[in-house]
């Protein structure tokens, strides 16, 4: 199978191949850089959950050969009184059947807030804090305030595994509608 990924991003490309290994299902990951209609940083989810479903989308049809698109698009969401950043991810195909996961958040660090509330991407924000270019597409700012015990790759594998699972041969029969 071709799976058409909506970036350039090696993380997230990685996650996508391992998802899929992870269930065996054999695929070809081939990136289809997509720049969905949300702000370079997203917040709140419906705003989030659409960046993720219009990369996917665009990414399929980037590449004709493909029998999925994923997208994959991480932002802010308010919780409580706090503020989260979130991995989601979303599959299509070409029958316009699109499944949708989530992959674990975490607490955005209360110094950042106010700047990402202004449109600063958290991505930015960790490199100037933490003198790392480029921190996205390396462990993520989930990376840094871990140690890289957990990175940034490892949210993204979550969030696709999650938007697998209604695919799986398995469980089709309780997600048709």
């Amino acid at each position: 199978m071709i799976v058409a990924v909506g970036t350039k991003n090696p993380n997230k490309i990685r996650a996508v191949e391992e998802a899929y290994k992870m269930f065996g299902i054999p695929a070809v990951v081939v990136p289809a850089p997509a720049r969905p209609p949300v702000p370079p940083q997203p917040i709140g989810l419906e705003t989030v959950v659409k960046g993720a479903v219009e990369r996917a989308k665009a990414a399929l049809s980037q590449i004709p050969k493909a029998e999925h698109g994923v997208g994959i698009e991480a932002g802010a969401v308010q919780a409580a009184d706090t503020h989260l950043d979130i991995t989601i991810a979303a599959v299509a195909d070409r029958e316009g059947v699109v499944t949708i996961g989530f992959g674990p958040a975490f607490q955005i660090p209360p110094p950042f807030l106010p700047h990402l509330l202004n449109g600063v991407e958290l991505g930015a924000l960790a490199e100037r804090h933490y003198q790392r270019p480029s921190i996205g597409y390396r462990e993520g700012i989930i990376g840094a305030l871990t140690k890289r015990r957990i990175t940034r790759k490892d949210l993204n594998l979550a969030a696709v595994a999650m938007a697998l699972v209604p695919r799986l041969p398995y469980n089709t029969p309780l997600y048709k509608t």
